[in-house]
């Protein structure tokens, strides 16, 4: 639980919904829109991948974030 609540933590939603709505074409477009530095945001945005949140897409020179996931349903049994 410690975990899902990090990684679904409002500061990571609100990262989602900011690549999903503005569609940053690379990590350090992202940072501008953020105010974050790149090596944090890519940190957070790899661990994020792991969780089949984002996906990274590699461009020539630049990687890409693309929203996969932007809402969420948490079933406890």
């Amino acid at each position: 639980m410690a975990t899902m609540a990090a990684v679904l933590s409002e500061d990571n939603q609100s990262l989602l919904r900011l690549i999903r709505d503005r569609r940053p074409k690379s990590l350090t477009e992202l940072a501008e829109l953020t105010g974050r530095q790149v090596p944090n945001l890519s940190r957070t945005l790899r661990m994020m991948e792991g969780y089949g949140l984002v996906e990274l897409k590699k461009n020539v020179r630049e990687i890409e974030p693309v929203a996969l996931a932007t809402s969420f349903k948490i079933l406890i049994d």
